[in-house]
C-alpha cells in the first residue's frame, strides 16, 4: 500500500536518531540567528568550566540514558532538570539557561533524551517514552538529594514532555516550566505530512499514527497536551515568543490546569529563543515563579 510505504518513510525521517552535531551549527554574522547561536557557543564554553559529572540510568526498555550533572552551591537542595527539544544537542541547548540556574545556586541536570547524543535508542518518541525516562531521572536526583526540591524546565519537544508529565505523581517535584511547548503529536505528523506529501497526506499521517502505536505502545491521541493539562498536579509556567502565536493554546491550558498556571509571551521572539532575546524579562519571570513555589534555601 503506497500510503503505508510513505508513512514509514515519514516516520523514519522524523523519529529515527538524528545527527545532533548539526544542532546550533555556527551561522554567518548576516544570519538573523547569529547573536543567539553565538550566545549558545560562548555559554557552552563557559558552563564546561564548572564542576560536572556524567550520570547514567537504564530506561524501562533497557536503554542506557546519559545526563550531565552540574552541582550548584554547596549543599543545594534544589535541582533543575532541563529537558531538551526535538533533534537537539542537550548541552548546547541548555548551556545558557543552565548558567542562569547555576547562578541561583541550583543543581542542574541536563539529560540526553533517548536516540540523542550519548543516550542509546533507535527512535525518539516525541514524549511517549521520554516522559517515562524522565521519571527515572527524577528517581536518580531523589537518590542523590533526598528531601530536595525539583523543578522541570522543558523547551519545544521538551516543553511538550513537561506537559505530558504534569498529571503524573513525581516525588519532590514542586513546579514545571514549559517553554515553547509542542502541544500535539498528531498535529506534528499531520502538518509535516501535508507539507511533504500533497496527495493523500491525511491517510499517510493516519498510517504514521498507526506505526507510532505499534512501535511505542501508545496512541498519538493520548498526547494532546491541552487535555493532559486538565490532570495537572503542579504549578506551571508557560512561555513562548510572540511570533509563535501560542496565546490561545496557553489560555486553554491555563483554564484546564487545576493548579496555578502563569503564562508569558516574550515580545519579538521566535520559537525557543526567548531566553536569548528577552533574557532579563524571562529570567526575572522565572525567578518570581520559583520564589513562589520553592521553599528550600540554597
Amino acid at each position: 500500500m503506497l500510503e503505508q510505504f510513505k508513512a514509514n518513510i515519514l516516520f523514519d525521517k522524523l523519529l529515527k536518531r538524528p545527527d545532533i552535531e548539526k544542532a546550533y551549527a555556527m551561522v554567518p554574522e548576516t544570519d538573523c540567528w547569529y547573536q543567539t547561536i553565538r550566545k549558545v557557543h560562548d555559554s557552552l564554553d563557559e558552563i564546561k568550566k564548572h564542576t560536572h559529572e556524567m550520570l547514567e540510568i537504564r530506561s524501562r526498555d533497557d536503554l542506557s540514558l546519559k545526563a550531565i550533572y552540574y552541582p550548584g552551591a554547596s549543599s543545594s537542595r534544589i535541582t533543575v532538570i532541563c529537558v531538551h527539544g526535538y533533534t537537539s544537542h542537550a548541552e548546547r541547548e541548555w548551556a545558557f539557561p543552565g548558567l542562569f540556574y547555576l547562578s541561583l545556586g541550583y543543581n542542574v541536570l541536563i539529560p540526553y533524551q533517548r536516540a540523542h547524543g550519548l543516550s542509546e535508542g533507535k527512535y525518539l518518541s516525541f514524549g511517549a517514552l521520554e516522559r517515562l525516562d524522565m521519571l527515572g531521572w527524577i528517581e536518580k536526583i531523589n537518590e542523590m538529594n533526598p528531601g530536595g526540591e525539583i523543578v522541570i524546565h522543558g523547551l519545544s519537544m521538551g516543553g511538550g514532555i513537561v506537559l505530558d508529565l504534569s498529571g503524573m505523581e513525581m516525588k519532590n517535584v514542586k513546579c514545571l516550566i514549559a517553554d515553547a511547548p509542542s502541544c500535539s503529536v498528531a498535529a506534528f505528523f499531520r502538518d509535516i505530512s501535508g507539507r511533504v506529501f500533497k496527495k493523500g497526506a491525511e491517510k499517510i499521517a493516519s498510517c504514521a499514527n498507526e506505526r507510532f502505536k505499534k512501535e511505542f505502545g501508545y496512541d498519538v491521541k493520548e498526547f494532546e497536551r491541552v487535555e493532559m493539562a486538565a490532570k495537572g498536579r503542579y504549578p506551571l509556567l508557560l512561555a513562548a515568543g510572540s511570533k509563535e502565536q501560542m496565546e490561545n493554546t496557553f489560555e486553554s491550558i491555563q483554564k484546564a490546569n487545576p493548579h496555578e498556571t502563569e503564562m508569558i509571551i516574550l515580545p519579538g521572539c521566535d520559537h525557543g529563543n526567548g531566553m536569548y532575546k528577552q533574557t532579563e524579562l524571562f529570567q526575572e519571570t522565572i525567578r518570581h515563579f520559583l520564589a513562589r513555589h520553592l521553599s528550600a534555601s540554597v
